[in-house]
Parts: C-alpha cells; sequence; structure tokens
C-alpha cells in the first residue's frame, strides 16, 4: 500500500531536521508509539500500538533512520510483528523537505507498506484510512512541536 501526504510547517528546514533527527522525539509525535529505544549499531527497537476498526494491536520491532540533510531527505524503514496476532509490516516512509521564501517548509512523506500475516486480512481501504489518519497526525503534532 503507498500513499502520500504533504504538509506546510511554518518553520525553518533545519528546525524540522533537529527534530527528525532525534528519533525519540520524532517518535512522540507519531500516535500510539509506546517506546523507542536506539540500540548499540546505531539502528532503534520500539512499539507502537495501533487500533483498525474494532481490533487493536501492538507492533514491535526494529527501524533504521537515514538522513540527507543538505537534501532534505530522511527516511524510515522499519520491520515490525505483532506476536499475538501472527502478523507484521514491513514499512519505507521518506519525507522530503522543501524550504520556502515565507520562512516555511513544505514537508512530502511519502509510504510503502506491506502488510504480512493476519494484519493482510484486515482491509486495505480500513488500514489505509487509519494509515493516512497516522501520518496525517504525526504532521499536526511534528507542527507543533517545532512551533
Amino acid at each position: 500500500m503507498k500513499f502520500e501526504h504533504k504538509v506546510t510547517i511554518p518553520a525553518s528546514r533545519d528546525a524540522i531536521n533537529a527534530v527528525l533527527h532525534d528519533v525519540p522525539r520524532a517518535a512522540r509525535c507519531m500516535p500510539g508509539v509506546q517506546e523507542v529505544n536506539q540500540e548499540a549499531d546505531g539502528s532503534y527497537t520500539g512499539s507502537l500500538r495501533i487500533k483498525v476498526g474494532p481490533m487493536g494491536f501492538t507492533l514491535s520491532g526494529k527501524m533504521l533512520v537515514e538522513e540527507e540533510s543538505a537534501e532534505g531527505l530522511w527516511r524510515l524503514t522499519t520491520e515490525a510483528q505483532d506476536r499475538r496476532l501472527g502478523g507484521g509490516i514491513h514499512a519505507n516512509v521518506e519525507a522530503l523537505l522543501i524550504e520556502g521564501a515565507s520562512g516555511s517548509t513544505e514537508m512530502t512523506m511519502s509510504a510503502d507498506i506491506q502488510f504480512m500475516g493476519r494484519l493482510g486480512e484486515l482491509g486495505q481501504p480500513l488500514i489505509k484510512r487509519r494509515a493516512e489518519s497516522m501520518f496525517k497526525d504525526f504532521a499536526e503534532n511534528l507542527r507543533k512541536e517545532v512551533s
């Protein structure tokens, strides 16, 4: 499943990069994040509690974050599972930051999320609406964080 979300944030690209570079701080902007810990190899582990329709589950897994600050690009790759439900996700998320003349920055977030096992059986339209809602909430929370 692929989707894209654009938002204009009234802050400089550097201010937004500062939040995104601090992965635990950026993670607090995503609804449902329960924990994020940095590992010795530079990756992160964490968990995310999600409710899709009547079903709730907790995804736990590993994230790798890459940045190309000069290009205004931030990437997150994650693999996570819900052991109780018997399913998981593989996600690639990318944020492109383009600073405008007015001091605000346009952030375009694109995601490619693959659902595996029982999570893939929940129904794509329902999952897509929930994922889009979460990214919209993330963008709004990020806007508040940098303001």
